[in-house]
């Protein structure tokens, strides 16, 4: 009778064993997709990255590109740095919305 005991506990044993194995083989096939998954969108977030970045740099180029063409033109008219500074510091100080109620409060005296 303790043979049959003993027989049956490691039924038990054994069982179990295998239970918590197929939980881990589980377990173990779900992280597997989930990483798959992540793997898969930080491949996409760096494709989208990179061209965030090759579309800054065109228009980083873009813009420094206008900027020496106003030079160029600034240059052509004979407006000085000063002047042009001038009515920077000015505009900058009261602003754009500054400026537009400047113009309507003349034009209405």
């Amino acid at each position: 009778m303790t043979e049959e005991n003993e027989l049956a506990r490691l039924e038990r044993f054994v069982s179990a064993l295998l239970e918590k194995f197929n939980d881990i083989k589980a377990e173990n096939k779900e992280m597997t997709e989930r990483l798959l998954r992540r793997e898969a969108t930080i491949e996409t977030l760096q494709d989208e990255l990179a061209a965030m970045k090759n579309e800054r740099g065109d228009i980083s180029s873009r813009v420094g590109s206008l900027i020496a063409k106003i030079e160029e033109w600034e240059a052509a008219a004979g407006i000085s740095s000063e002047e042009s500074g001038e009515e920077n510091k000015s505009s900058s100080e009261s602003g754009v919305q500054g400026n537009l109620f400047t113009v309507e409060s003349q034009g209405t005296q």
